[in-house]
């Protein structure tokens, strides 16, 4: 389980750096040009805690019985697929807004509004996922 944890911490911090990845602002060249508009730093957060909840709620779902038929495995429980799903649509719905708000940079708050919302409803998931497990080993 720790394995898993771990892989899918590294894959989700593989997909930041590389949505993230900028140049590294030099403070000492007066001709620095502007940042570009959109991808605010508030935005930016919104983006680290939906991937956060999607790995919580991952993590707190490991081996159980999933409810949810898209996810579910072969044989019912969460696994290996399921967290490839779930990172595929987190992964593809941050590179979407990504590519989407260098287009439209007044958009962002849609973004991030999004973002913050799916946030919520993951960590609510793995809240619910963890306050589950604790009253089975009671």
């Amino acid at each position: 389980m720790r394995k898993t944890l771990g892989f899918a911490l590294a894959a989700c911090l593989l997909v930041q750096s590389a949505a993230f990845g900028q140049q590294p602002i030099r403070f000492d060249d007066p001709d620095d040009k502007p940042r570009p508009p959109g991808r605010s730093s508030m935005w930016k957060l919104s983006a680290i805690l939906a991937v956060s909840a999607a790995v919580a709620d991952s993590h707190s779902s490991w081996g159980r019985l999933e409810l949810n038929p898209l996810l579910r495995g072969a044989n019912g429980r969460f696994g290996v697929r399921s967290v490839s799903l779930k990172a595929l649509l987190t992964g593809g719905s941050i590179g979407a807004q990504y590519l989407l708000l260098r287009r439209n940079p007044k958009a962002e708050k849609y973004g991030t509004v999004t973002n913050f919302v799916m946030a919520g409803v993951l960590g609510a998931a793995a809240v619910n996922n963890y306050r589950l497990a604790a009253n089975e080993k009671k």
